[in-house]
């Protein structure tokens, strides 16, 4: 393969970890993080994927989303904003993509963005009371993930995480090869969760429990 497709291939985590950003940063202007989205991943995966099943889930984690209590929260990994506008109270959506919140800007103007590294909070202990997260954990490999958890206690009592299910086929963890419409390929490390071995790792209630996805809130 030619070296200019292999844009962010790094074999060390850092290099992987550099890969997952510039895609996501490339991604920004055309990402779609909603059922649609969702529905195009799990059928270029070659697995299971039922729209009609895809889309009621999908409905679900946004009236679970609507019931959570009016809260100051830090959204981490918001992306261009897929989930931002549905989130009970005010807060800042921080993601490390300048794409991503350019986009996010310009669609839920009323929220200020702020960049930076989910594994390394820019902002003060308890300074929010809840951490939300949408399709961001699954990509964290361990020594990430630790560190995001650590961070997320530290700046909030609330930690609600919404993710990819597993539905038949899907597996529990891979790094797999995405690839732009130039042609540029990257390497993503990505997770597909039961519900009780996300509960199991970040503890508390689940609030949706689907094959598609998966919503989980846990207080300290």
């Amino acid at each position: 393969m030619e070296a200019s497709k292999l844009a962010g291939m790094g074999s060390t985590a850092s290099g992987r970890r550099t890969s997952l950003w510039d895609y996501y940063d490339r991604r920004a202007p055309d990402y779609d993080g909603g059922v649609s989205g969702a529905q195009r991943y799990f059928s270029g995966l070659g697995v299971e994927s039922d729209p009609e099943v895809i889309g009621a889930e999908g409905e679900q984690v946004m009236r679970a989303l609507a019931k959570l209590r009016p809260a100051r929260y830090l959204e981490v990994g918001a992306g261009p904003g897929v989930f931002t506008a549905l989130l009970p109270g005010s807060g800042v959506a921080l993601d490390q993509s300048e794409a991503a919140l350019r986009r996010l800007r310009g669609s839920v103007a009323s929220v200020p963005v702020l960049r930076g590294d989910a594994t390394c909070l820019p902002v003060a202990t308890k300074s929010v009371s809840r951490v939300f997260a949408g399709h961001l954990y699954g990509h964290l490999a361990e020594i990430e993930r630790v560190a995001f958890l650590s961070e997320a206690r530290r700046v909030a009592d609330e930690l609600v995480i919404l993710d990819s299910g597993r539905p038949i086929g899907a597996q529990a963890e891979e790094w797999q090869t995405r690839a732009l419409a130039d042609g540029t390929t990257f390497t993503v490390y990505k997770r597909h969760f039961e519900i009780d071995v996300l509960l199991a790792e970040i503890g508390g209630e689940p609030l949706v429990s689907g094959r598609y996805f998966v919503l989980v809130r846990s207080t300290a």
